[in-house]
């Protein structure tokens, strides 16, 4: 049974423990059916349906032009979806132009760099965040 399909839990959330005491910060199912957060210090004085909002990850688009990939000069490339010893080739951005970016001599439409670089170890696609 999925979370969505548990009574009580929002569209959005999950659920985390089906029965205990909520500890300060924590978002439950109280006995009304309402979503609350504990705010004691210690823990809730009864047991309920402990749930947590789903994280949604972040979007990303290619860059458009070079002024929106400027902010990324100096930044230390990788490859995307490598892992292992691989993850640790990095590429420096030698020049930023209005239709991509050259790496160690080789030219990378916005396009291209998009899906082939991330720019953290984490894996933050090299391109413009979309905040919705």
């Amino acid at each position: 049974m999925s979370n969505n399909q548990i009574p009580g839990v929002p569209e959005g959330w999950e659920l985390v423990h089906a029965m205990r005491h909520a500890i300060a910060g924590e978002h439950y199912i109280g006995s009304d059916g309402i979503v609350r957060r504990c705010l004691s210090e210690g823990e809730s004085m009864y047991a309920y349906p402990i749930i947590r909002k789903i994280e949604q990850p972040a979007k990303y688009r290619q860059f458009r032009n070079a002024r929106e990939a400027d902010q990324f000069w100096n930044a230390s490339l990788r490859l995307a979806g490598v892992t292992g010893d691989a993850k640790d080739s990095r590429f420096r951005i030698t020049s930023i132009g209005r239709d991509g970016i050259t790496t160690n001599a080789e030219f990378y439409s916005y396009e291209a760099a998009f899906y082939k670089f991330c720019v953290d170890d984490d894996g933050t696609p090299f391109g413009v965040r979309i905040d919705e």
